[in-house]
């Protein structure tokens, strides 16, 4: 992807949606942090904490 074509300013957002899975792996691989986003609802927000306490839980029991 060209950069030079891309006019974004860092006042803009982007709004996705991750399949769950998606996204859960996204965050065990340390690609995407939680504090890289924000959820826009309560309910994505308790998904999300969930997500992060179980591949918490994970990485606590591989070490």
């Amino acid at each position: 992807m060209n950069i030079d074509n891309f006019s974004f300013t860092t006042d803009q957002s982007i709004h996705l949606a991750f399949d769950p899975h998606t996204l859960e792996s996204l965050i065990r691989d340390g690609k995407l942090h939680v504090s890289d986003f924000s959820c826009l609802d309560k309910p994505s927000q308790k998904g999300v904490w969930a997500m992060v306490r179980s591949v918490a839980i994970s990485t606590l029991r591989l070490s």
